[in-house]
This record gives C-alpha cells, structure tokens and sequence, in this order.
C-alpha cells in the first residue's frame, strides 16, 4: 500500500515489488526526523529537506545490499551535509575572491569618516588610504610612492593628526 502511494509498484514487475512495500513504510517513517536531523546538520530547511531525498534516493539505488536501511540513510545524510558545508565555504572563498577590494568600496562603511579623508591634504590623504583602507604596509608605501619611509611616516602621523582634530570639531 505504501510502495503504491510512493509510486514504487509498477504492475506486471514482479521483481521490482520484492522490498518496495518496506522501503515505503521507511520512508514515511523516517523521512520526517531525517530531515530535521538534516536541518540540526546545516541550519538551512530547503537544504535538509533536499538531503533527506538524495540520502532516500541513494538508499533506493542500494536497497538489497543494505542492512540496516535507518542507520544507513543517516550516515549518509552526515555526510551529505558535510558536503554541503564544504560546497557552502568553497561558495564563500570564492566570492570573497571575486569581491574587488578598492579604496572606493572601503569606504562605504563609514561614509564620514571617508569624508574627513578626503578633505586631508593629497599627500597624507594618499598615504592614509594606502596604510589604513588599502592596508599597505609602510614600506611598500614608500616604495610606490618612490619617497623614504620617513616620510611615509610622516605624512601618516601628520594626517592622524588632522582627523584627530577634525573629529574632535577642532577644524
């Protein structure tokens, strides 16, 4: 009855009904707490409830050879889930790859403070933006700015300190 409703009969196929009544019954019975041990696994519903089916459909592929059909599909709902973890960070590696890190878009978080930067002087604004927005070290500053370090240094100090003031309301 319950391979019918599950459309696992076909009639005239005889070998086909040989476990399709049990395979059934389990999956009424444990599709529920699969899929919510899925969703423990990954905190994501759609992802668990897909989980839960290709773990049945792998069951169903190996249906004969499997003993202990429960403990089975659970093993492979974990590591379907580890799947989905591994997908989920590579997903995320890959987008921090392709997000352009500029000083343009660095500035999108503290539009004020972006402001007060560029009204520094050219010199201490770029040496800021380099050191702070752009995280360039001192010496690759002064290396791409083709001026001694020093100077690097100063034009930093000389521009922390006009920020300082500014938003202190000293301007």
């Amino acid at each position: 009855m319950a391979a019918e409703v599950l459309g696992l009969k076909r009639s005239g196929a005889a070998d086909t009904d040989v476990g399709a009544d049990e395979f059934a019954a389990l999956y009424l019975a444990q599709f529920g707490p699969l899929s919510g041990y899925a969703q423990a696994l990954t905190g994501d519903p759609a992802a668990a409830v897909d989980i839960a089916q290709e773990a049945f459909t792998r069951l169903f592929a190996r249906w004969r050879a499997v003993r202990d059909a429960r403990a089975w599909v659970f093993f492979v709902a974990t590591n379907l889930a580890r799947d989905y973890w591994r997908g989920v960070a590579r997903d995320r590696d890959l987008t921090d790859r392709m997000t352009p890190r500029s000083v343009a878009s660095a500035g999108a978080h503290d539009p004020w403070l972006r402001d007060l930067v560029e009204r520094l002087p050219e010199r201490q604004r770029q040496a800021i933006l380099l050191h702070y927005y752009a995280d360039v070290s001192v010496e690759e500053i002064a290396r791409l700015l083709r001026v001694p370090v020093g100077t690097v240094k100063r034009r930093l100090h000389d521009g922390r300190q006009r920020l300082a003031s500014d938003v202190r309301g000293e301007i």
